[in-house]
């Protein structure tokens, strides 16, 4: 009998412990594969991109040899040096791609390698049997050089369809993790709600019940002092029954702090995703002559609706993108990481700025969930300036040299709300200019009098602050805004800005131009 009260004493405590275990576990086991279907999904996304970009690597590849061939017919039927022009640019080009290839990750991991050489022995063969002799005086036969080029030409038909059923196979794939990954989202958060339930109803089997007997018998016992209340085995119920009031005050705390560690945690896995997705831009430090300053301030919570991203797209280009989701907290912050994911493939797959958006735009129509958002990308050819963008409904970036300003326009609408076009246009960021980009938190923050902060008071901003030390810059302006601001802010607040370093002090006229929206 000793043994089994010495069990009930301690029987609630254990109970306790247990259920806390289990809920523990519910959480790690949910967050875990949520955590695991995401990088998964993400992987396979970077995966298909290289295959596309291998996929464009091998079109250049059939280029630089089809300009051989032009060059050397040109030869044979001019006798003009100047017609070698094509052919010479073909052999560079074609070495070119042909080390890009080889050291492309798609190609060494898939066994593309050997192909690759067949191709190239087919292109040595062409080049000795045709190209020297032509080179040389002689004119090759007509059937032998038909016959070299062909079979060059179904080679990299061969490498073609290799690359080709490679990047079928992972867009299949990719498919399959997004579904999968939606599928463990559901499946986590029916845990999550089982095992709240479950804490839900052990507890009040546990401890509200004994509870209620207590405070039942609490009140009979403010009319009857002659009631007992009621006893218990358990020394922690027994500890109730002499201190009800001080329990009551204490589950009053207890209950208003775990509301607010939930409310934490159900932000902390999207917190996680946005911050992993800011710090996994590609491009460590810019390119040599150019400097970049960014700050990106939540307007509640710990995570925005809006989104940028910098990375490289090659060695000669750059991209910027800034997103801004109708709304802000936790589900804007999500659809502005699902934006940025589905703009940065679009770069990569070689499509215009304008072309990105109207890609975008198709699955966010496709999508009843997702909310409209606003958006600027910006493609920069770091040893030229020449600076290729596309805008929807996006506040236009402004492009500065202190004294001066350019803006920027809209090249289309806002994102999502209905099918639309979106134009590229072109223009050139000289020497000792700044793109400032920034989203709508900036300008319609509210002051005194309920009125803005407005483009009017960016421009005075941008000739009063240094453009040249853009991480000041961003700085200055935001400590503009922040002083101008009265009460709560009521939206995400981002900016970016992006210098070319000066070469003699002295910026060039600067123009814009409109391009058509097609793939590049």
């Amino acid at each position: 009998m000793e043994q089994l009260g010495g069990l009930g004493r301690t029987s609630l405590r254990s109970r306790v412990a247990v259920l806390g275990a289990v809920s523990l576990g519910l959480v790690v086991i949910a967050t875990g594969l949520c955590g695991l279907t995401l990088r998964a999904w993400d992987r396979s996304l970077q995966q298909r991109s290289e295959a596309r970009i291998a996929l464009a690597e091998v079109s250049d590849l059939r280029l630089a040899y089809s300009d051989q061939e032009t060059g050397i017919r040109g030869y044979l039927l001019t006798s003009d040096p100047d017609a070698l022009e094509p052919y010479q640019q073909g052999v560079v080009l074609a070495r070119a791609m042909g080390a890009r290839l080889r050291s492309h990750p798609l190609v060494a991991a898939a066994d593309f390698v050997n192909q690759l050489e067949v191709t190239e022995d087919a292109a040595e063969r062409w080049r000795i049997d045709v190209a020297d002799l032509a080179l040389s005086g002689i004119e090759p036969n007509e059937l032998t050089a038909r016959t070299r080029f062909d079979a060059l030409r179904d080679e990299l038909d061969g490498l073609d369809r290799m690359i080709t059923a490679d990047v079928e196979h992972l867009t299949k794939r990719s498919a399959e993790l997004k579904r999968t990954t939606f599928a463990v989202l559901i499946v986590s958060a029916t845990m999550a709600f089982l095992g709240l339930a479950l804490v839900v109803a052990l507890f009040r089997r546990w401890v509200t019940r004994p509870l209620a007997s207590i405070s039942e018998a609490a009140r009979r016992l403010s009319d009857d002092d002659s009631v007992k209340l009621p006893s218990f085995d358990n020394p922690e119920l027994q500890a109730v029954t002499d201190a009800i009031g001080a329990l009551q005050l204490s589950l009053g705390r207890e209950r208003d702090r775990a509301l607010i560690a939930y409310k934490g945690l159900e932000q902390s896995a999207l917190l996680a995703l946005h911050v992993r997705s800011e710090l996994a831009n590609e491009l460590g430090d810019p390119p040599p002559g150019w400097v970049v300053g960014s700050q990106l301030v939540p307007a509640e919570g710990l995570v925005a609706g809006d989104c940028f991203d910098m990375g490289l797209l090659d060695q000669q280009h750059l991209y910027v993108i800034m997103i801004d989701v109708t709304g802000h907290g936790a589900v804007a912050a999500l659809d502005a990481l699902k934006a940025k994911t589905e703009l940065r493939a679009a770069l990569r797959s070689r499509l215009s700025p304008g072309a990105a958006l109207e890609r975008l735009s198709r699955h966010i129509i496709s999508d009843e969930r997702a909310d409209l958002l606003t958006a600027v990308i910006v493609v920069v050819n770091v040893q030229s300036g020449e600076c290729r963008y596309a805008n929807g409904g996006h506040p236009a970036p402004l492009l500065t040299n202190g004294s001066d300003q350019i803006e920027l326009a809209p090249t289309g609408p806002l994102i999502g709300a209905f099918p639309a076009i979106w134009s590229t246009n072109s223009v050139v960021i000289e020497h000792g200019w700044t793109l400032l980009l920034y989203t709508d938190g900036v300008t319609e923050a509210l002051g005194t009098d309920r009125g803005r902060f407005g483009d009017e008071r960016v421009m005075e901003q941008l000739q009063s602050l240094d453009v040249t030390e853009p991480v000041g810059l961003v700085a200055g302006m935001l400590e503009s805004v922040e002083a101008f601001r009265q009460g709560p802010r009521n939206d995400d607040v981002t900016l970016l800005a992006l210098h070319r370093s000066p070469l003699d002090g002295r910026p060039l006229e600067t123009t814009v131009r409109e391009t058509d929206n097609v793939p590049e």
